[in-house]
């Protein structure tokens, strides 16, 4: 397999756990699986909701 390259400019995003997300960082996230899974059913979803649920908003 090769190995893509990615020009200079560009980083990888960095992935940032479900437990350090802010609640607006978690809405735009649920919005991205809505549109990209057809609905909040995954586990991820699920997750993002839980932890939601959890800070209080």
């Amino acid at each position: 397999m090769a190995e893509e390259t990615k020009p200079e400019g560009e980083k990888a995003a960095k992935r940032i756990k479900i437990n350090k997300l802010s609640v607006s960082e978690i809405d735009a996230k649920l919005n991205e699986v809505k549109t990209s899974q057809g609905g909040l059913g995954s586990r991820y979803a699920r997750q993002l909701l839980l932890r939601k649920k959890a800070l209080g908003k």
